[in-house]
């Protein structure tokens, strides 16, 4: 038992004799700070003088540092855990003889196995238990100790990532926390985030107040009677705290079912209406529009008050464009507003709003960084498993601004994001097959990137629609597939180099080694008609000819897509199996009629009936809610859990 606190088995009353309660009270640790890492490449020509950001950095390196260095405890959790650099870092402390404690999200444990089982065989084979937030414990010895009934919300997504290192000591000076926005996946680190170690006592216990609370108990082995996720935790003790003189406030969510915890959402409202003078910026994810938060930078940014700049993920963008939301209109890139797509290596992951960034004020009002696991949407602040910094200073928020102008050059097409080494000399043996054009292939561990045919075009297997696709397409994938099927693949330039980078892909050649023979994978898509030759991109003088003339060939023998060339480049419905294929998971609060009748048990009649439900009540934010459609009972929904999200999909 730590001597710097008492925990009720209830969890309505926690006490911290090391929580600071105003700025006048002695810190409990002799030494504090804040530090800032960011994966992407930033503007330094923002920073304040000694200020540069630590960008372009190894993300999971800081985590695998803490637990390497801790010496009595590690607690962990996280959404996705699948990087074995982290892996192997819990077990070794463990058997070094650490208290290592694991939480997961019930629906991520398993969703992707071949990334996930080593995590578990590994954590297993040092003796670490895990527990998830449907009331499940993982014994080392293979044993799953489920509850006869899962724990309430556990459809929701158990979104924290942060680590407590060292709780276990009596000394508050011992005490870190890891956290940010980032995954513990091996597509974390290249998606676009940012994490900080902090060192201060205070947050840290915030922060093992919630994990407790999650584990139920501060003991060894979790209790699932007295876990508590989602809507049934309360709030920690303090929520304010300073890490030396830096004003530091710390919030979990969602908003419990008595609304007795402070909301996320409306303190961060109140800090953009009363606090903002100047101006606003932030990199998203997910940004819904119709959540106070955008409401209030709307509004503000609409009178010309402030300001507003911001960059969303690609993807939620385009759905945004689709349904004709404010963030993807003119209207956001008019006057004091500036929002665009990222244009990242993956994912723009971020979950950062900065205030007053830009415009560098005296010591009475400082830049506010706000960050952490928190998406800006109704389900983060409703039904998920959240946490979020508040953080009062102009230096940490420069550094954040320099990541977010640095952000912001990739939108504009300025400037371009690192991306993973390709070595023309390796045959790569683990890769997957996106469409006819692209070939994602593993440069990095468990990290696929996709390369396009240098000098081939395949029909394209999108035309805009989730229902439409281009004449041939679904033929050329399949051959790709089958023409790289267990080969070992090469990739190199026009002359044996290193081939061209562009947006967010390599451009090559594709060479498939079969053991007794090499194809030319652009060649043969060409020559068997199920690709046009382009000339996008410096090519080899050589293959410019050879392909022409292949494509000539195809087309006066009619091979593959030239058996109908009045089709070629036309757009078709896609097939059952292609639709179903790019299906899932589905977002159950964007799917049409037709794709929600894919799930199971989802006929036409339940398909409308979910849509209906959809525009009347507004989005679906866990399978409790999805529960109150006619038909869709217990058995339904465990049937629709790896097939179903909402709103939200990481990695």
């Amino acid at each position: 038992m730590l001597k710097f606190f008492l925990i009720s088995f209830s969890f309505s009353v926690v006490f911290f004799s090391l929580a600071k309660k105003d700025k006048d009270i002695k810190d409990t640790s002799s030494v504090e700070f804040i530090k800032v890492f960011f994966n992407g490449k930033s503007d330094h020509s923002f920073a304040f003088e000694g200020n540069e950001s630590n960008d372009e950095f190894d993300m999971i390196q800081p985590l695998v540092d803490l637990i390497d260095s801790a010496n009595y405890s590690v607690d962990l959790v996280a959404y996705d855990l699948q990087n074995m650099r982290v892996g192997h870092a819990l077990a070794n402390a463990a058997r070094r003889g650490l208290r290592v404690r694991v939480i997961t999200d019930i629906i991520h444990r398993n969703h992707a196995p071949r990334f996930t089982q080593p995590m578990w065989d590994t954590l297993r084979n040092a003796g670490i238990i895990s527990f998830d937030d449907a009331g499940s414990i993982y014994w080392p010895d293979g044993r799953i100790e489920e509850l006869p009934k899962r724990l309430p919300n556990s459809g929701a997504n158990m979104h924290h990532k942060f680590c407590i290192i060292d709780a276990l000591s009596e000394s508050p000076d011992d005490l870190y926390l890891w956290t940010g926005t980032m995954n513990v996946t091996y597509t974390g680190p290249w998606n676009t985030n940012a994490t900080l170690i902090i060192k201060d006592s205070g947050i840290a216990a915030a922060y093992l107040e919630e994990y407790n609370q999650m584990w139920g108990c501060f003991c060894d082995t979790p209790d699932p009677k007295k876990a508590r996720f989602h809507k049934d935790k309360e709030n920690v003790s303090q929520n304010v705290h300073f890490v030396n003189s830096t004003k530091v406030e710390v919030y979990f969510g969602p908003q419990n079912r008595t609304k007795s915890k402070p909301s996320i959402s409306k303190r961060v409202t109140e800090l953009i209406e009363d606090y903002a003078q100047h101006d606003a910026r932030f990199l998203a994810f997910a940004i819904s529009s119709n959540i106070p938060i955008s409401e209030a930078l709307l509004r503000r940014s609409g009178r010309g008050e402030i300001y507003l700049y911001g960059v969303i993920d690609p993807a939620f963008y385009a759905r945004y464009r689709k349904s004709g939301d404010v963030w993807a209109q003119p209207e956001a890139r008019f006057g004091k507003r500036m929002i665009l797509p990222g244009k990242e290596i993956r994912k723009l992951h971020s979950k950062t709003l900065l205030l007053d960034a830009e415009h560098p004020y005296p010591d009475e009002h400082t830049a506010v960084t706000i960050t952490g696991s928190y998406n800006f949407s109704k389900a983060a602040e409703e039904a998920n498993d959240e946490n979020i910094l508040i953080i009062y200073d102009n230096y940490i928020t420069n550094q954040f601004y320099q990541d977010f102008m640095g952000v912001m050059s990739r939108a504009k097409g300025e400037t371009f994001h690192q991306y993973p080494t390709l070595d023309v000399s390796e045959w790569y043996d683990h890769f997957r097959i996106r469409d006819g054009q692209h070939i994602q292939i593993e440069f990095e561990t468990n990290l696929p990137y996709p390369v396009s045919l240098l000098g081939a075009q395949t029909p394209r297997s999108w035309a805009g629609h989730a229902d439409s696709t281009y004449f041939y397409s679904e033929e050329a994938k399949e051959k790709l597939r089958a023409l790289t099927k267990g080969a070992k693949l090469r990739v190199v330039g026009p002359y044996g180099e290193v081939p061209v980078h562009r947006y967010s892909k390599y451009h090559g050649y594709i060479l498939a080694d079969f053991g007794d023979s090499v194809v030319s994978i652009n060649r043969e898509m060409i020559r068997q008609g199920y690709a046009q030759y382009n000339t996008y991109y410096k090519q080899n003088e050589d293959s410019v000819a050879a392909f022409k003339e292949y494509e000539r060939y195809a087309k006066e023998h009619q091979l593959g897509m030239w058996s109908k060339p009045e089709m070629v480049g036309k757009v078709i419905q896609t097939s059952d199996a292609a639709f179903k294929e790019n299906l899932f998971p589905l977002n159950i609060n964007t799917a049409t009629q037709r794709e929600l009748e894919f799930l199971p048990t989802v006929g036409p009649g339940r398909a409308q009936t979910i849509i209906t439900h959809r525009e009347k009540n507004g989005e679906f934010r866990n399978f409790e809610d999805l529960e109150r459609i006619k038909g869709i009972g217990p058995a339904t929904i465990e049937k629709l859990r790896s097939l179903v999200v909402f709103e939200e999909k990481e990695d």
